[in-house]
């Protein structure tokens, strides 16, 4: 039986981040993987990117690709991203280890 919030789950899942460029994989894959590559980057950086990982492709392609897939993940909230003209996003990830301690359960 499906659950009532199967199509929400569906829908805002979290983000998945290839290990690795893969010329088979989604569009949007290929974007985030280079999006990660680049930390901080705009579209047309992460465009960059990505025609050097797939120079086949023409430039404004990549950016159009870019552009549209940045956009739709950060409407949906699972990218972040500035307030300027040429919109900075960035996965969000957590690069230092949290100083505190926890206390023990028991």
């Amino acid at each position: 039986m499906d659950s009532p919030d199967q199509d929400f789950l569906e829908e805002y899942k979290p983000l998945h981040v290839p290990h690795k460029y893969d010329a088979d994989a989604s569009l949007q894959d290929n974007v985030v993987y280079a999006l990660a590559q680049l930390e901080y980057a705009t579209a047309p950086e992460v465009a960059g990117e990505l025609a050097e990982l797939e120079p086949a492709t023409d430039l404004a392609k990549h950016e159009q690709h870019a552009r549209e897939i940045l956009e739709h993940l950060f409407n949906k909230g699972l990218i972040k991203g500035d307030d300027e003209a040429e919109r900075q996003y960035n996965l969000s990830k957590i690069l230092t280890p949290n100083s505190g301690k926890a206390d023990e359960l028991f």
